[in-house]
């Protein structure tokens, strides 16, 4: 006789009883402390999968189970009964089938996380009211507001830029256009939401004519009709909460939230994929408005070269060497500028714009431009 301690349930009161499980060969008995004998048949016999210092619950049918701590006498249980170990217990023993269904279920988590939420993001993006962009637009121009003070353009020009855009755009609800100063991000234009629309003024100097500040703002119109910042919040924040749930530290999720080092990279494709959308839109409108697109073509012409010279003149890097697919437009600050005592605060400026733009090639898209003037 082989038997093994451990605690009863009767399934009709949660208290528990202590009891002995005791077998032979082909016959297996409860034996309650208070007295008695339950006869047990084997072939019922179901046992959960013995995981080192876990307790193991027997059932045999019916609402009655037996949980002991006793792992060896559960195993010469199992030995003396010829009793399976179950299809968990098989797998753990198969190093092999264990790994390929990790890899498994990391590729379906992966899958999931960089095309699911996307294309869910993208279609949650057009339910928000514009009330949330708004608010989206106005809390990215505060947190850039170091960066971007008040314009220095007359109000006559700004006014005029303004009429001259939403008289060509052609749509019911034009965004909101910013007009900001700005020596350190130089010329550029940013769409911050849905319904906000920043340009600088070195961009609008930059510009040789005002269709070229027209392609630009088409561009970015681009990017407030498709949604474009609210499916990157959304993708992200969504990003964020599945790093919450999988590792239960939610305290960081702030943190991440703007951190170049888990979302730059991620983002990257799925930003460029945005941009590749917008230009698309942009080249549209100007050829509706029956101009041609090679303004676009001379505009990003003219912000690359100062983007190169930005380069140049902050980190020493020759034009010759620079790469063209770590240089965007929309980009022009090297991260390596950051230094000082003020590191913490342009760096936590320098990841939300790594967030709102990232770029394709210049002569990636000048390509498709000319290819689309071809056509």
């Amino acid at each position: 006789m082989n038997e093994i301690e451990g605690s009863w349930f009767d399934g009709g009161r949660s208290r528990r009883r202590g009891a002995r499980l005791r077998w032979s060969s082909g016959a297996l008995a409860l034996l309650p402390e208070e007295g008695g004998r339950i006869s047990i048949d084997p072939q019922r016999l179901q046992m959960s999968s013995p995981l080192p210092g876990a307790p193991t619950r027997l059932s045999w049918g019916g609402e009655d189970s037996f949980v002991t701590m006793d792992e060896a006498g559960i195993a010469a249980m199992r030995r003396d009964l010829a009793l399976g170990g179950g299809w968990l217990s098989r797998l753990e023993k198969r190093m092999s089938v264990a790994l390929g269904a990790g890899i498994l279920c990391v590729s379906l988590m992966a899958a999931f996380a960089f095309r699911g939420v996307p294309a869910i993001a993208a279609r949650a993006a057009f339910l928000l009211p514009a009330e949330v962009s708004d608010d989206l637009g106005d809390l990215l121009l505060g947190e850039l507001e170091t960066w971007l003070p008040p314009s220095q353009l007359p109000e006559a020009r700004q006014a005029g830029l303004v009429r001259y855009f939403t008289s060509r755009d052609e749509i019911d609800a034009s965004p909101r256009v910013e007009f900001r100063a700005s020596e350190i991000i130089g010329a550029n234009a940013l769409t911050l939401s849905a319904t906000t629309v920043a340009f600088t003024d070195e961009l609008v100097l930059l510009a040789e004519n005002d269709l070229e500040l027209l392609a630009v703002y088409f561009h970015e119109l681009g990017h407030a009709e498709l949604r474009h910042v609210e499916q990157k919040v959304l993708t992200a924040s969504a990003w964020l909460v599945m790093f919450a749930l999988l590792t239960g530290d939610i305290g960081v999720v702030g943190d991440l939230l703007l951190s170049s080092v888990l979302l730059g990279p991620a983002l990257g494709p799925f930003s460029r994929a945005l941009e590749r959308e917008a230009d698309a839109f942009a080249v549209e409108r100007l050829l509706a408005a029956g101009e041609s697109p090679g303004a676009m073509i001379n505009i990003l012409e003219k912000l690359e070269a100062q983007s190169r010279l930005v380069i140049t003149g902050n980190g020493g890097a020759d034009e010759n060497e620079s790469d063209s697919e770590d240089t965007a437009p929309d980009a022009i600050i090297p991260e390596a500028e950051v230094t000082g005592p003020e590191a913490t605060d342009e760096g936590f400026l320098l990841r939300l714009l790594d967030i709102i733009a990232s770029h394709p090639p210049t002569e990636e898209r000048i390509e498709y431009i000319e290819s689309r003037i071809a056509d």
